[in-house]
């Protein structure tokens, strides 16, 4: 088909025309030390291809907004790039970018997938300074084992994610609970357990259960 072909002619132009150079911005200290941060590049998108024929050329439409920008960015991205290197991430990412020799900052903040086969449809990126305070949700990791559990108790995770205020530059990619703090008396978990990052507040409610163990009840004989 015709726009077939003008897809690909264009897909193979844009390779050789990346806007920005990125690389992913972590929380992960061991990585910083190894310098294992991803590189990937955002393209023009060409005006003459709708959204559908820029995904069959192999890259995904990509939006940037943002208050300082005069006007939002019609970009794209390599599908390889994004499934190999940022992930299919259903949460806020933070990476570090380079535009024309200056670093900024973009957020990924919203992903659209197709609600029958999962494929990105499109990714929505906002700029942001470093000091500029963002409203985000976040996963909440659940790590360790408590000894309720050891004990015959039963675990259950009321909340996966958080949302949370925090400067884009101390962002983190997730917030961790350590399960063997529910020992002895206490078998809730709530929000106001989680420790966040300096200058963070927390928006869920404070009080809201997020884990629970539950311990058999002995019948008497």
């Amino acid at each position: 088909m015709l726009w077939l072909r003008l897809a690909e002619v264009f897909r193979r132009a844009l390779l050789n025309r990346p806007v920005f150079i990125a690389r992913i911005q972590t929380s992960d200290n061991v990585s910083r030390k190894n310098n294992l941060m991803s590189i990937f590049a955002l393209q023009e998108r060409p005006e003459q291809l709708n959204p559908r024929q820029i995904r069959s050329s192999g890259l995904i439409p990509v939006t940037v907004y943002g208050k300082e920008l005069k006007e939002s960015l019609s970009l794209a991205l390599n599908k390889k790039d994004f499934e190999t290197k940022l992930g299919y991430s259903r949460y806020v990412r933070l990476v570090s970018v380079e535009v024309r020799g200056k670093e900024t900052m973009l957020l990924i903040r919203f992903t659209e997938t197709h609600p029958l086969t999962d494929e990105v449809l499109n990714i929505q990126f906002q700029h942001v300074t470093p000091e500029q305070t963002i409203k985000a949700t976040l996963p909440v990791s659940f790590v360790g084992v408590s000894p309720m559990t050891q004990a015959g108790g039963s675990l259950k995770l009321v909340h996966r994610r958080v949302n949370i205020s925090c400067p884009a530059a101390k962002l983190p990619l997730k917030l961790e609970f350590d399960l063997a703090l529910l020992a002895g008396s206490k078998h809730l978990a709530y929000y106001s357990d989680l420790t966040l990052p300096d200058g963070a507040t927390l928006l869920s409610i404070p009080k809201q259960i997020i884990a629970k163990i539950s311990m058999p009840q002995v019948v008497a004989a």
